[in-house]
């Protein structure tokens, strides 16, 4: 979009009135990124490209932007040119934590915009290999929710490979809001989901969240008995392995009774059988009587112990999924051989793994895959 303006503006006057008319020129990407690695992109303009923008183009268009998408090094030149009386959605990209921060508590222009327009924001940090979960993230989550007063929709992180994990821990924290009815966040444990969902947030009808470890909880949010009735959407990913799909997992989903669509990325130990289409419609889908999408991607791993069932074959998996509401699934069994065992109890693993089985709905929804060995069926995918 740069690009764009900057070659065509001021050539003839023909271009000027395609450039400027109000109905094509509505969303604005102050941004133009040169990839130098898969975490690390710069995402800044040039500055004589910035110049001839502020200074030609931005007056001439200010009043019908809605859409606006700035990084930290143009950020002062595009807020401070102009107002913009249209503007409801901002993105704010390749910042770092500290200078976000400081924007959001000091920037008297950025805080009216989020205070008196923005209802629609994304952001999106500076990749940081020395960041993970952090204090910051958490306390900009809060600060965000109490200054926006007409938000509707956060993406807490436009990429999850840059992304920041918050974490709610901190009893001082008050994170609020009567209008967020859409969240993309990541999250350090199942305790922040809690968090997330026990009515602080009562507008929320969709829900996008990863969580960095799905462990036991310290149990000061109930998880059984409080319906989610708003709740429309849902998308639960965590890349660790869990032991908790029962006791946390599926009482959670449960309470989501009126729940639309449904997507699950997960990673799960147990000692009983392989999760199948009968197991999880016995343990979720018969609770939402309103589901009409469902994307799964679910690897459950058999611990080893005194197993005195006979595991499901990949034929008996593939039957499971007979009901009209999974359509098109794919399943894969591996059973390892006795020195993997040995190895995997090596590495420190928490637990040795008899076989594991990986079902996924197609086509496939995610950019990882859990089950990847010589029998990968590179066929069912577009990108490899």
């Amino acid at each position: 979009m740069v690009d764009v303006l900057y070659s065509l503006v001021d050539v003839t006057q023909r271009f000027d009135q395609l450039i400027f008319d109000p109905f094509y020129i509505h969303n604005l990407d102050m941004t133009s990124m040169m990839m130098k690695s898969f975490y690390d992109c710069n995402y800044s303009i040039e500055d004589k490209v910035l110049d001839r923008i502020c200074k030609n183009i931005l007056p001439r268009i200010h009043y019908q932007i809605n859409e606006l998408i700035i990084e930290q090094n143009s950020i002062e030149r595009v807020l401070h040119t102009i107002n913009y009386p249209q503007l409801y959605s901002l993105s704010l990209m390749d910042f770092t934590e500290e200078v976000l921060l400081k924007y959001l508590t000091d920037n008297t222009t950025l805080r009216r915009l989020l205070d008196e327009q923005i209802t629609c924001l994304k952001l999106d940090f500076k990749y940081d290999t020395t960041l993970s979960i952090s204090e910051t993230s958490s306390i900009m989550f809060a600060l965000i929710l109490s200054l926006c007063k007409r938000l509707v929709k956060l993406n807490f992180y436009e990429f999850y490979e840059r992304s920041r994990i918050c974490t709610f821990e901190i009893s001082s924290m008050n994170c609020t809001s009567s209008t967020l009815t859409e969240l993309v966040i990541n999250i350090e444990t199942f305790d922040d989901c809690l968090y997330l969902l026990d009515g602080r947030l009562n507008c929320l009808s969709k829900l996008i969240i990863n969580i960095q470890e799905i462990a036991n909880t310290i149990g000061t949010i109930d998880n059984t008995v409080k319906k989610l009735p708003k709740l429309k959407q849902f998308s639960l990913m965590s890349y660790r392995r869990t032991a908790c799909y029962d006791n946390l997992i599926i009482p959670l989903l449960r309470r989501m009774i009126n729940l639309e669509e449904l997507l699950l990325f997960l990673s799960i130990i147990t000692e009983e059988n392989y999760i199948d289409g009968i197991q999880l419609y016995d343990s979720i889908l018969i609770y939402m009587p309103q589901l009409n999408k469902f994307s799964f991607s679910i690897d459950t791993c058999i611990a080893v112990h005194n197993i005195e069932f006979a595991l499901s074959s990949n034929e008996d998996i593939q039957r499971s999924f007979i009901r009209k509401e999974y359509g098109s699934v794919y399943s894969q069994v591996e059973i390892f051989p006795r020195e993997y065992k040995r190895r995997c109890t090596s590495c420190s693993l928490p637990y040795r793994f008899e076989s594991r089985c990986h079902i996924y709905s197609l086509p496939y929804q995610f950019k990882m895959l859990f089950f990847l060995n010589n029998s990968f069926q590179g066929s069912l995918f577009n990108n490899v």
